[in-house]
């Protein structure tokens, strides 16, 4: 309901209508439509939260962890995609703003927590090895949080479900092969040339002509 009328035209008959509830069973829940959006904001924002949380640091020692790291990640990506991509009616209303509500803080908090999130981690992964020394954690996790913001932006306008696992991957690739040094370069190098040869057809031999 509301990402189909917005929040300011929606009436409470109408969520009620739609979720086959009576109004006092809605009152019992929620104080107003407002809070009722708000509640709705509250669980996307921590759904995504919890998609984009960063692995224990402890977990990622050197070079040689990164690419079990980057395969969990491209799969954590996939996930937060396809959740977009299912409640995009509801991602257009939060990423326009909440909805012309006064819970938009939500949306700047939670893209907040995600970027420190991020400097941490990148901070942990140049402490380790992992990424290049050159490099500026503040400067990367805003470039990261701004790419995948606009990636999704663009995913929930698709007129039709789109090649996620793929958008996900292109993402992954592109944004990290700036932060390696050379070493870890040519580790995944090897890793992307096996997952290239698996996903090749297999076509089978001929069978040899008998004389």
């Amino acid at each position: 309901m509301f990402s189909d009328r917005g929040l300011a035209a929606a009436k409470v008959e109408e969520i009620t209508s739609r979720a086959g509830v009576s109004k006092g069973a809605f009152y019992l829940h929620f104080k107003s439509k407002n809070d009722c959006f708000r509640q709705i904001v509250e669980g996307v924002l921590a759904r995504l939260a919890t998609a984009a949380r960063h692995p224990a640091r402890e977990t990622v020692t050197g070079p040689s962890d990164v690419p079990k790291l980057l395969e969990g990640r491209l799969q954590e990506s996939v996930e937060l995609f396809e959740f977009c991509w299912q409640n995009r009616g509801i991602m257009k209303m939060i990423l326009d703003g909440g909805g012309g509500s006064p819970y938009a803080y939500l949306i700047d908090e939670f893209a907040a927590g995600i970027v420190q999130q991020s400097e941490v981690w990148i901070a942990h992964g140049v402490a380790m090895g992992i990424y290049r020394s050159d490099i500026d954690p503040t400067i990367v996790a805003r470039l990261i949080s701004g790419t995948y913001e606009r990636l999704v932006r663009e995913l929930i306008k698709q007129p039709r479900r789109p090649d996620i696992e793929g958008w996900a991957r292109q993402a992954q690739d592109l944004l990290t092969r700036g932060l390696f040094p050379p070493g870890v370069s040519t580790v995944l190098d090897q890793k992307v040339k096996m997952h290239s040869a698996a996903k090749a057809p297999r076509w089978p031999q001929a069978e040899a002509k008998s004389k």
